[in-house]
């Protein structure tokens, strides 16, 4: 490895150096990068890394220590450079401490180098029986490069139209070729032209061989790479990745340090070359040779004699591959459509089979698809299975011709997988004799298949069963080919595949539609009316094949959004909490294909409780809602917890996982749900936001098949599905929380209108106040006590009653009255303002009076609220909770309300006794039965002296009551009361 230069601020640098031998290869696979410091510079320029943190950086990346850095850059200290590097650390969010995190920032920058300048993607193509090795050792071992991106190519040797143009598509993408060719093909024509095709597509493009004496004897001489040799294997990486050649070196001898995969490949090669070879000429061709001697041209042109040799050795190696097993004749797909309309017009055969329209059998939309349309019996049956709506909208054409002449049936991708799967992995040992199979069909059958066709004539008696090497759902570039097989029993068991699977779709009502216009191509040329009917029902069948599915609306924005808005707008119609809990959870079943979906909300003890759950156990059994019901998580624990846990605005987040093994679960949870379900597989959980915070969360628990009616164990949930769910949270908590604003508002209607009948009832005050501490410790509200206090005669408050839910002991508690100096309701009373302590401990609770009470009833948070009066304390209402609460704005708002209504209460029967103690008062005043014109002056003002002091004190007691004469006597004209108060206590 070539050495750092003594100027580190302008040399290129190392990017994760060797270590030691013992560092994993994962790690090493990241070292061999060279970048400037300008590019550096570039990298880390959204984080603001200064300029002087940059020269630090540098060093660092170049493998400098701490001590060496003070050096170069003249730093104070060592400790001044761990600063340095702390900072940068911290711009880039990287937690922990230790060596670890310079490794971590590392692996950040080479991932953004990579985003900037993209990996070479260098395309491996192979060829004969050992070279898929070769390349596949190749790929995964010298060129598994963080700046290398490696596919492999397989190689039709026939050279298929198909395959070439697939091929010509794919490397017109590609930077760099190889071609893996070992000896025993070296001879074959079709490498000649191999050759020249990728020589003439890619500008990089290298011939590797594993024998240094190899030499081309073929037209074409191409310079060969011998990669026995260890330097050639440094020039090829350095002229795919570039950069300093030393850094190619390294890479190489590492990979070579501790490898015997050269070795054993050339061991391989060595034998394979000992192997005879098979014959250039075929039983074909040596027939038809002594024909092609009197051809001029074929004689004379050897281009001309090539092309002809190998069609005839195409023809040649199938002929020798069904001579050889006897049971299967193959040829290239693209094959299959002229010899299918061949059979139909000859011999009138029936057709069963299942096509995969995904551009695989790309044929359906054009003249050859016509041509079988044209020709098919009408007793054929086809079933088209699309993988999405784009396809099937642009078969609108070929499926009405193809429907007026047999029966087509159309589906999707969606729900022909889960049958065809279960049919291809079901009674295998039974059904399949696979040893006897691999012993009639070789290597090269891949029955069970998902896409097929049975052809048979009309008696019967004559049955062939065409498939394909691979099916259409998995991706290859490898080409395909159609296999024609007598093989009687496979095709009894396949014959009844399609019948199978289209009644079970009739008897579970599944997305499956029979297109049956007749002679639609003809019927559309009579008039515009009739075709806007065929387009209608075309539309009518998409809509419910895609559109209409659960899943397809997460896939389209204007259908997710109209579905959206249908769920938020049914959850808005409910009046019922438990209503609208019951009727999300269907919706999200239907929607997701869950296996359960539950919702949970905050109780007052803090913790999640399950409010309802629906889904099926492994039997297939609605779940009783009684099941697990104590079932009950805190924030943070379990999975359902997860998303409950408050981040910086307070809210909680969504939380998914498609591997529940890797989750660390509550265990009696876990041993609960694995039973009921069957296992527990995937999961999605998501938090239900209130206003101001989170109060519950939805979740669901694995993916369920609804057909097959059992859990899906190897599919999660993807992305469109969380975030649709996440959405779909905001609706529902929307609901729940409308619903229990209404339920305050509930509250406080029968809270005024209790208050305002004990109004009338001076008997009834101690019901009043038992209804205000009754209704603030509900199932609505977080509070576990509720304490009221009023102000007595002597300016105290004092406990007039409380309340508590059932766990509350109330033993070692006092309720003396308190001054405006006796702890917290003191201080309450004392400002004029509530007091919150949202988290009560070993040091704030010194400020309570009855702190054995709290201790022994575990309460985590308080608020002490004072009910004001024309400015005036007339008494609190303390409250405390079983968990940290932090008497949110919304709850704030909420309960200044009610201590508005209670201290309106308060002051009404302060008022109405002051009332009642003048009227009675002056009832009792003696009457002056003296003729007051007959006293002599003195006795007059002695009379008048007494009659002016008792009204003096009846205005004080008034004054003291009702305010100042100036002062405001109507709640309208107080800031402190709302007009809605001042009506509903002085109507």
């Amino acid at each position: 490895m070539c050495a750092c230069s003594q100027n580190a601020r302008k040399c290129g640098i190392k990017m994760l150096f060797y270590r030691e031998a013992i560092i994993s290869e994962a790690f090493v696979d990241l070292q061999m990068i060279q970048i400037s410091q300008d590019a550096i510079k570039d990298l880390v320029a959204e984080e603001g890394v200064t300029d002087n943190e940059l020269e630090v950086l540098v060093l660092a990346l170049n493998g400098k220590l701490p001590a060496e850095i003070k050096t170069i850059l003249g730093r104070q200290s060592e400790n001044a450079v761990q600063k340095t590097l702390s900072r940068i650390y911290t711009k880039f969010r990287i937690p922990g401490a230790g060596p670890g995190k310079l490794s971590k920032l590392q692996n950040i920058l080479l991932n953004r180098l990579q985003a900037k300048q993209g990996k070479r993607k260098v395309l491996i193509v192979w060829a004969g029986s050992n070279s898929k090795q070769q390349a596949e050792k190749i790929r995964d071992v010298l060129f598994k490069h963080p700046q290398i991106a490696a596919h492999i190519l397989d190689i039709n040797e026939n050279l298929s139209p198909a395959w070439l143009a697939k091929t010509e598509q794919l490397i017109s993408d590609i930077d760099f070729g190889i071609l893996c060719l070992p000896k025993e093909r070296i001879e074959h024509a079709w490498v000649n032209f191999l050759i020249g095709f990728f020589s003439a597509k890619l500008q990089n493009f290298r011939l590797l061989s594993f024998n240094e004496n190899l030499k081309l004897e073929t037209p074409i001489h191409y310079p060969s790479i011998d990669i026995t040799d260890k330097n050639n294997l440094v020039c090829l990486l350095h002229e795919i990745i570039g950069g300093d050649i030393e850094e190619a070196k390294d890479w190489i001898n590492y990979k070579l340090s501790n490898s015997e995969w050269v070795k054993k490949l050339l061991e391989e090669e060595s034998n394979s070359a000992t192997q005879p070879e098979p014959p250039t000429n075929g039983t074909i061709l040596t027939t038809l040779e002594p024909k092609l001697a009197s051809n001029y041209y074929y004689q004379k042109n050897k281009i001309f004699q090539q092309v002809i040799n190998n069609d005839i050795g195409n023809i040649d190696q199938r002929i020798s591959s069904l001579v050889a097993n006897g049971l299967i004749y193959k040829m290239p797909l693209e094959l299959y459509p002229r010899h299918l309309t061949a059979l139909q017009q000859k011999h009138q055969v029936r057709v069963k089979a299942v096509a995969i329209v995904d551009g695989v059998e790309s044929f359906w939309a054009s003249d050859q698809g016509d041509e079988i349309a044209k020709t098919a019996n009408p007793e054929s049956e086809r079933l088209f299975v699309f993988s999405n709506e784009s396809d099937f909208q642009k078969s609108y054409h070929f499926l009405l011709k193809h429907a007026s002449c047999y029966k087509v049936f159309v589906t999707t991708k969606e729900i022909y997988q889960p049958y065809a799967q279960e049919f291809s992995l079901r009674d295998i040992p039974n059904s399949w004799n696979m040893k006897s199979l691999d012993s009639h069909l070789g290597t090269l059958a891949t029955l069970p298949t998902i896409e097929y066709a049975i052809i048979e004539s009309t008696d019967a008696k004559n049955q062939l069963i065409v498939w394909y090497d691979q099916d259409s759902f998995k991706e290859s570039w490898s080409t395909r080919l159609a296999n024609f097989s007598p093989l009687v029993d496979e095709i009894a068991q396949y014959k009844i595949i399609l019948s199978d699977f289209l009644a079970r779709a009739s008897r579970n009502n599944e997305k499956v539609h029979q297109i049956t216009w007749q002679n639609s191509s003809q019927k559309i040329k009579i008039g515009k009316p009739l075709e806007q009917i065929v387009a209608q029902k075309f539309e009518q069948i998409r809509d419910n094949l895609f559109r209409k599915s659960p899943n397809e609306c997460l896939k389209y924005p204007n259908e997710l959004l109209k579905d959206l808005q249908k769920v938020r707008n049914d959850l808005k119609r409910l009046d019922n909490k438990d209503d609208v809990i019951e009727k999300a959870l269907e919706i999200v079943r239907e929607r997701l294909n869950s296996q359960t979906a539950a919702i949970f909300l905050f109780s007052k003890d803090g913790c999640l409780h399950r409010q309802k759950i629906l889904g099926v156990d492994a039997n297939g059994h609605e779940i009783d809602d009684q099941w697990f019901a104590d079932e009950t998580y805190e924030p943070g624990e379990s999975f359902t917890g997860k998303a409950a846990i408050p981040s910086e605005d307070s809210f909680g987040k969504p939380y998914s996982a498609n591997d529940l093994s890797e989750i660390r679960l509550d265990t009696k949870s876990k041993e609960k749900y694995s039973e009921k379900l069957g296992g527990i597989y995937s999961a999605i959980t998501v938090p239900l936001d209130g206003q101001h915070k989170t109060f519950g969360v939805l979740e669901v628990i694995n993916k369920f098949d609804p057909f097959r009616k059992r859990t899906i164990q190897n599919s999660g949930f993807s992305q469109e599905e969380i975030h649709w769910l996440s959405t779909i949270g905001l609706s529902v908590a929307s609901a729940i929380s409308n619903l229990r604003k209404k339920l305050q508002i509930q509250l406080l209607g029968d809270l005024s209108d209790s208050l305002v009948g004990s109004c009338n009832n001076t008997s009834g005050t101690q019901d009043a106040y038992r209804s205000v501490v009754q209704r603030l410790i509900s199932e609505n509200t977080a509070f576990e006590v509720c304490i009221l206090r009023v102000k007595n005669a002597k300016g105290f408050l004092e406990v007039v009653d409380k309340a508590g839910v059932d766990r509350i002991i109330w033993n070692k508690r006092f309720d003396e009255p308190r001054s405006n100096e006796d702890g917290l309701v003191g201080n309450a009373m004392s400002i004029k303002k509530s007091v919150i302590i949202q988290g009560i401990n070993n040091q704030n609770i010194k400020e309570f009076k009855n702190q054995d009470w709290i201790r022994l009833n575990e309460f985590k948070s308080f608020g002490c609220f004072p009910l004001i009066y024309k400015a005036e304390v007339v008494g609190a209402i303390s409250l405390y909770t079983g968990y940290e609460y932090d008497f949110h704005p919304g709850c704030q708002e909420f309960l200044k309300r009610v201590s508005s209504l209670v201290a309106a209460f308060i002051g009404r029967v302060k008022e109405s006794e002051a009332v009642n103690w003048v009227v009675n008062d002056l009832h009792n005043f003696p009457a002056h039965s003296t003729d007051l014109l007959q006293l002599k002056e003195e006795e007059l003002r002695e009379q008048l002296y007494v009659v002016q002091k008792h009204c003096d004190t009846i205005r004080q007691i008034l004054g003291e009551t009702f305010g100042h004469s100036k002062e405001p006597h109507s709640f309208q004209d107080s800031e402190e009361f709302p007009q809605k108060i001042a009506t509903k206590y002085y109507s």
